[in-house]
């Protein structure tokens, strides 16, 4: 699928407080002349307050070894990327609910009357299509009954532990047009990434509307996938995700790959 048609609250009591002097003042704690006497003593001494730094200095070590929670690049600078990845783990999350919004979208799937090319004779001809028009337009392979499938399936699905997105595994995109007409680049990308960490599973896809993307991938109304998009995104065993994407010139792109 993706051809357009294209996881007892404690109170510190003080005392009051001198603002001119700067002086905690606690009752009956000493006489005038031994308090005159102490603070000669520290002032002479400079003492400081190693409570206080103390504390301070826990705090600061405290903090500096909390981690630091940071959105992954890839989906803080491209809308598409970040979309999608909410989408997919909101379903992953509450995959019956999502049957709702496949079956709701059954009434997008129409008809139309195309020239395709037949391959055998090589001259166009008329052809009756079966096609998803939302916002884009998808060509689809069983239609309805591939929407049926997988309504059904998702209302018996558990629920799922949302993605992790990683980094290390995005796989690189094309840069030109050549690239991108070349069906071998995103292997390639896959075999020089996986020399590094391992991809359990890859794909591409051409559809740049995010909801009618993933909507497109769990339906995987098509003739080479048959449900294999569906599977690994709903699988229990893969726990990371990367995402990246693209325009080359009025062309989108984007790769999707996944690992345990």
């Amino acid at each position: 699928m993706g051809n357009l048609c294209t996881n007892n609250n404690t109170q510190q009591m003080r005392g009051d407080v001198d603002l001119k002097n700067r002086h905690i003042i606690k009752a009956n704690y000493l006489s005038n002349d031994k308090l005159l006497n102490r603070e000669k003593e520290e002032k002479n001494n400079k003492l400081p307050d190693t409570s206080s730094i103390l504390g301070q200095n826990k705090y600061n070590k405290a903090k500096s070894v909390r981690p630091k929670e940071t959105e992954s690049e890839y989906l803080s600078k491209n809308e598409y990327n970040k979309r999608v990845f909410d989408l997919i783990n909101k379903i992953r999350v509450n995959p019956p609910e999502y049957s709702k919004i496949i079956l709701d979208n059954i009434k997008n799937i129409i008809y139309e009357t195309h020239l395709v090319k037949n391959e055998e004779t090589g001259e166009d001809e008329d052809k009756r299509l079966c096609i998803f028009k939302k916002k884009v337009k998808v060509t689809l392979n069983k239609g309805e009954q591939s929407f049926q499938e997988a309504a059904k399936i998702l209302e018996t699905t558990a629920s799922l532990d949302k993605f992790i997105f990683k980094d290390k595994i995005v796989l690189p995109l094309p840069k030109t047009e050549e690239e991108l007409m070349n069906h071998k680049f995103i292997n390639n990308k896959a075999n020089e990434i996986m020399k590094k960490t391992k991809i359990n599973f890859y794909f591409q896809e051409y559809i740049k509307n995010p909801e009618v993307a993933v909507l497109m991938m769990i339906v995987d109304d098509n003739k080479n996938m048959n449900g294999t998009k569906r599977n690994n995104i709903l699988n229990p065993e893969l726990k990371f995700i990367g995402i990246d994407s693209t325009f080359i010139g009025k062309n989108f792109i984007a790769y999707f790959s996944f690992s345990k």
